[in-house]
């Protein structure tokens, strides 16, 4: 931490500093948004509030990957599971049914139909754009839940520029990374490369959860990452009407999996992840047809590697075995448009996928068992807007569909499939000229992954080849508002889940083994604020609070739904005080939460907890390049947290460092 400090400290030698840097001008890949989320003018014409976390937000979070940007995901939060993955919570809905889109193509691994945020590096985002409620049924099967749009980074101007950027903190954090982009009259392009290593993450001083801790361990059990990402992309502008781009996106890392930890020492997962391999290569592109129909895709190819080693013990010497997984996906997502009028708007989408699975277990004795999985995910959406005034109607439906051609020793599933209908009905009002109103109601179906139907995960889980879909009403209301000084959004919301598939313990089972299960019903209700208030020039707020009332029903019976915290709130006040200097402060609430205990065989309660955080950044120019000195302190009190009932989130983390923008 001497060499951050040094850099902080010698920064200020560098002359004069811009006073507000420009947070709010980024440009970024307009061809990475298929389904456009926006309005027309100054009229809101989404039925749901698109939540967008802006490019200078990504940064003012010093994060390496989009884990670290936990805390500002409204009404969200990420939580790392037992296998080692960080994953993506919206309103109490689970990471399956949130679809992720990363410069359009589907960002999600369909096995499992979910993706580690841990290993997204945030380098070349641009903005977050996030759908809750009753969203498109454009956006295809399976987003019951929610969409996050990830966009990347696209230069405005001709001429070259870009960005170098180091970091270096506690538990042996390094992270440096180069970004090139540049335009050249109709062609654009970026160039990335990241490198990042990490011992571990510290244990909390407090640490009473965490009973596989050493006498003298500073940083929590196996949990090191390192990571290499490389990402490149070119776009041509035919002509004002139709584009093209080419992007390549990378990612080598290998990481450990945080054991669950009892007093007891009772813990059945010791794993690590040698091999955590991601290679994507994806064409975008957008068409005019005619002076009505124009035309918005992505294509792409996606080849993911993983290798998991199964220990026996806390130690990580002995093994008992080996995974190897490899998916390969082909997808497109195609959106057709047609103004059929001034005020008549209409929306065809298609959506697809297919992708094989094969994992190969070795039990390092000898023996090897091979099993292939394959499937195939379609939807077909038709979505209307009519524009009458202060008034947008959206009323739309989609089929969408889920195959299985392979479920590994379950043949008799070969053939089979899912499939169901959506629809969603939205109106937005414009109340006044900085105020508008707006309430949507959909229906919305997930099907249950290979994985979660087929796989055993190496002796964790017993199968349960008879899950069904999820089905969900959803229902929301709220009011949103734009002023000078302030911007507001109030949401109120109804989720009703029918089958909703939870964990549950296997009673009397040795092996400590989970089973997943389809609920009856289930309920998830709430209230959503949103504000950012500008206090002086000098002096802002940001903040966000949802509550949520979390019960389902198994066999009559009522229960709490597991890791649904009943609040989630974030405030950060950013005062710029002089020459460039800026002061942050964070404070990130988790709310009371249930989890499935190993010991108990059922749900215990997670109490709530408040992190704080800190930054003091420096801003300067020198010989016309922007300089950026950064001091960060996480969770600045050292406050014990559980992640689940048996894992530990970080203590206290410093870090610190520079930025150079040319």
């Amino acid at each position: 931490m001497k060499k951050v400090l040094i850099l902080f400290i010698m920064s200020f030698s560098f002359g004069e500093a811009q006073t507000e840097s420009d947070k709010d001008t980024i440009r970024v890949y307009r061809l990475g948004e298929i389904v456009t989320e926006g309005a027309r003018g100054s009229q809101k014409i989404q039925p749901t509030k698109i939540k967008e976390i802006k490019y200078h937000e990504i940064k003012e979070q010093d994060a390496v990957n989009m884990e670290d940007l936990n805390a500002i995901i409204p009404g969200g939060f990420i939580q790392t599971n037992s296998r080692g993955e960080s994953l993506l919570y919206l309103r109490g809905a689970g990471e399956r049914s949130i679809a992720l889109f990363f410069d359009g193509m589907y960002f999600n691994i369909p096995w499992d139909n979910r993706v580690d945020l841990s290993m997204i590096p945030t380098d070349i985002i641009g903005n977050l754009k996030i759908s809750t409620g009753a969203n498109s049924v454009l956006y295809g099967a399976n987003v019951m839940g929610g969409a996050v749009n990830i966009t990347t980074t696209e230069r405005d101007n001709d001429g070259i520029g870009g960005n170098v950027g180091l970091q270096l903190g506690e538990g042996g954090r390094k992270y440096s990374s180069v970004k090139l982009e540049g335009k050249d009259g109709k062609f654009n392009y970026i160039g990335n490369l990241s490198f990042l290593t990490r011992d571990g993450l510290k244990a909390p001083k407090d640490n009473k959860f965490d009973f596989n801790l050493g006498k003298y361990q500073e940083l929590i059990t196996n949990s090191y990452s390192d990571r290499i990402t490389a990402y490149l992309r070119g776009e041509y502008e035919i002509d004002d009407d139709n584009k093209i781009g080419v992007s390549f996106n990378h990612i080598d890392g290998e990481q450990g999996a945080i054991p669950e930890n009892y007093p007891d020492g009772i813990t059945n997962r010791f794993w690590k992840y040698p091999v955590w391999l991601r290679s994507i290569a994806t064409v975008n592109g957008e068409f005019k047809l005619s002076e009505l129909f124009s035309v918005k895709g992505a294509i792409w190819v996606d080849k993911f590697d993983q290798t998991i080693e199964d220990y026996k013990s806390i130690d990580f010497r002995e093994l008992n075995s080996k995974q190897y997984d490899e998916d390969i996906t082909t997808g497109i997502r195609v959106n057709f448009s047609a103004d059929l009028s001034s005020n008549d708007k209409l929306n065809f989408a298609i959506n697809g996928f297919n992708t094989t699975h094969t994992e190969e277990i070795d039990d390092i004795v000898g023996g090897t068992v091979t099993r292939d999985f394959a499937q195939m995910t379609s939807s077909f959406g038709l979505e209307y807007k009519r524009f009458l005034g202060d008034w947008v109607f959206t009323v739309g439906s989609s089929y969408d569909r889920f195959d299985i051609g392979k479920a590994g020793v379950f043949t008799e599933a070969e053939g089979s499939s899912f499939d169901d209908f959506a629809a969603i009905l939205g109106v937005t009002y414009k109340l006044s000229e900085v105020t508008d109103l707006f309430a949507n109601l959909g229906k919305k179906s997930r099907f249950p992954t290979l994985r979660e139907s087929y796989s055993a995960a190496l002796g964790k889980f017993v199968v349960n080849p008879d899950l069904k879909a999820e089905s969900g009403l959803l229902t929301e209301i709220g009011i949103d508002y734009h002023g000078h000084d302030l911007d507001a959004t109030l949401s109120i919301f109804a989720n009703n889940y029918i089958d909703l598939i939870a964990q549950t313990s296997i009673a009397g089972d040795t092996l400590r083994r989970k089973q997943r299960v389809n609920l009856d019903e289930a309920t998830i209700m709430g209230a959503e604020v949103l504000v950012k208030y500008y206090v002086t020039y000098d002096f802002d707020l940001t903040g966000h609070f949802t509550y949520m009332n979390s019960k389902g029903t198994v066999d009559g019976i009522k229960q709490n739904l597991e890791y649904r915290p009943e609040i989630i709130a974030f405030l950060q006040a950013d005062w710029r005080l002089y020459g460039g200097l800026d002061l942050l402060g964070e404070a990130d609430l988790m709310g009371n939460q249930y989890g499935i205990s190993d010991l108990v065989g059922g749900l215990v309660p997670i109490d709530a907890t408040t992190l704080f955080n800190l930054r003091l950044s420096y801003k300067t120019f020198y010989s016309e390049n922007l300089y950026t000195f950064f001091i960060r302190a996480n969770n600045i009190l050292d406050q014990a947290r559980k992640d689940k009932i048996s894992i530990s989130s970080p203590g206290r983390m410093i870090y610190g460092g520079v930025s150079v923008a040319f």
